[in-house]
């Protein structure tokens, strides 16, 4: 007996099958308990992924190649990697570039910048006529309209100046003017208009017209797009499309120095449509000024171009609003001019010198890889301020690296209410589907982008986990895209039946994506 007791004390009690089952049980649960610390502590990584299988089935919901999509979804407090696809493929980014350049002005100009237009004169007033020259400088305002000119003519009054003995002259030499953003773009499209650093009501005009283009009583009126001021516009005239010249498009922009719109004989015997204006921007803002000076009294001469001289006294500045409000506007409405402007004063003061759309598009791109360093800017390419081109690229992990950076400028980070979201991404808006999109509601601020076989969006989600998620999701089908380009006439305005569904494909997957990530995150 005591043998046996020996013999049995020999084998340890632990060892016992269930015993065994139950510690492995217990290392096995403190080596993933180990894992989860490690995942979640470790810088680079992605924590979790979107399986195959529910991309596979969303594509083929949406009918879009696996080619087409990029996105890229991270942790907004530290950048940690929650999701990606296909992140480092440099695609057309289109409208989402808007985001690139605001957060180069939000950091550059400041917050609090203002943008000024001055009106300046030499000689002296002898009451009521000023012996000498008045200016009108432009500061590259995007928001300046015709109701802002109230100020400049109460500035006359103030003085008691009716009449100008020597030269009006606008000087819009603060930037680089250019006819279009792009020249590939529509010739009568609205988005698509001059760039000036004296801009003007978004350098676009309405056209009304009554009775049939071609009968006897057909007539035209130009104004400007205002709040209770009807004032024609100077400098912009309208003619018919001569008979037997074929044009698919309504609206021809026919040649010369100065904006002349032929209209077709087919348009209904009344309608409404906001033109581009091209061929001068700061002419026709200056000549519109002339027309408001003259409902108020006072005559101006017909206005020329020339640069301010030095010794030129101020009269009159008006500002804009902080910067901050104007890129809320800008973000929200997509608005490619005041992009443009935005971009291009920022370069100026980065610079220190006006430059082309283009080149100023370079030196932002330039600043940002200079900022951010570690970031992989292969294949980066910016054609302008807009994203109003096919010929840029940016990846979605660039769009990540410039949200992530916006979020964490300030020392801010959170959408819960609890904690404040960064100042930059304050700005981004509510995408436009969200009134259709009760799971996602106002979980989602985001910049859209839509070019025909192009699609993206990108911004900050709050999961119902509560995780702060910055993402960027872009779709292009680049064959297609490619494509149109080549066949595309610059005075067709209609996008193809084909384009559209695309569009609107893409935009059903972006939804998807982001209600999958919202419930997965």
């Amino acid at each position: 007996m005591r043998a046996t007791r020996t013999r049995r004390a020999t084998v340890p009690a632990d060892l016992s099958p269930y015993r065994c089952r139950s510690l492995f049980r217990l290392v096995f649960s403190l080596l993933v308990v180990a894992l989860g610390v490690v995942v979640f502590a470790s810088p680079p990584g992605v924590w979790a992924q979107t399986s195959p299988q529910t991309l596979k089935r969303l594509l083929q919901k949406y009918q879009l190649a696996p080619q087409d999509l990029g996105y890229h979804l991270f942790r907004l407090t530290d950048g940690r990697v929650f999701d990606t696809y296909d992140a480092d493929t440099p695609r057309i980014p289109a409208s989402t570039t808007k985001l690139m350049t605001a957060r180069a002005a939000f950091e550059i100009l400041g917050a609090d910048y203002r943008f000024e237009t001055r009106l300046l004169i030499t000689g002296k007033v002898h009451k009521p006529t000023l012996h000498g020259d008045l200016y009108l400088v432009g500061g590259g305002d995007p928001t300046l309209s015709t109701n802002d000119l109230q100020g400049f003519v109460d500035a006359l009054k103030a003085i008691g100046m009716t009449r100008v003995k020597g030269r009006f002259l606008f000087d819009e030499g603060f930037l680089t003017t250019t006819q279009e953003i792009n020249p590939k773009q529509p010739v009568a499209a609205a988005y698509n208009p001059s760039v000036s650093a004296l801009s003007l009501n978004y350098n676009r005009v309405h056209l009304r017209w009554r009775g049939k283009p071609g009968a006897q009583n057909f007539q035209t009126w130009l104004r400007s797009p205002a709040d209770g001021i009807f004032l024609p516009v100077a400098g912009v005239s309208t003619g018919l499309i001569p008979r037997g010249r074929q044009s698919d498009d309504p609206f021809i922009l026919d040649r010369g120095s100065r904006d002349h719109w032929l209209l077709s004989r087919q348009l209904p015997a009344r309608g409404l449509k906001e033109l581009p204006i091209r061929r001068a921007p700061g002419k026709v803002a200056a000549a519109l000024f002339r027309t408001y000076c003259l409902q108020r009294g006072i005559a101006l001469p017909q206005p020329q171009a020339a640069p301010a001289p030095v010794n030129a006294r101020l009269l009159y500045a008006h500002y804009s609003k902080p910067l901050t409000e104007i890129l809320g506007g800008m973000l929200r409405h997509s608005n490619n001019l005041s992009a443009e402007l935005i971009g291009l004063v920022t370069s100026r003061v980065l610079g220190e010198r006006p430059l082309s759309i283009a080149d100023s598009a370079a030196l932002l791109a330039d600043w940002y890889q200079r900022r951010l360093p570690h970031t992989d800017w292969t294949g980066f390419v910016s054609a302008n301020h807009s994203g109003l081109s096919s010929r840029s690229r940016h990846s979605p992990r660039h769009l990540a690296a410039i949200i992530h950076t916006g979020a964490t400028a300030t020392g801010q980070t959170g959408l819960d209410g609890s904690e404040a979201l960064p100042p930059l991404l304050t700005l981004l808006p509510h995408p436009e589907w969200k009134k259709n999109w009760a799971e996602l509601g106002e979980k989602v601020w985001a910049k859209s982008g839509t070019m025909s076989y192009a699609d993206g969006l990108t911004g900050v989600l709050t999961t119902r986990t509560g995780h702060q998620l910055g993402f960027a999701l872009l779709l292009t089908d680049f064959a297609r895209r490619a494509a149109f380009d080549t066949a595309r006439n610059a005075e067709k305005v209609q996008t193809p039946p084909e384009a559209r569904a695309w569009t609107a494909r893409a935009k059903a997957f972006e939804r998807a994506l982001l209600s999958h990530w919202r419930r997965s995150y």
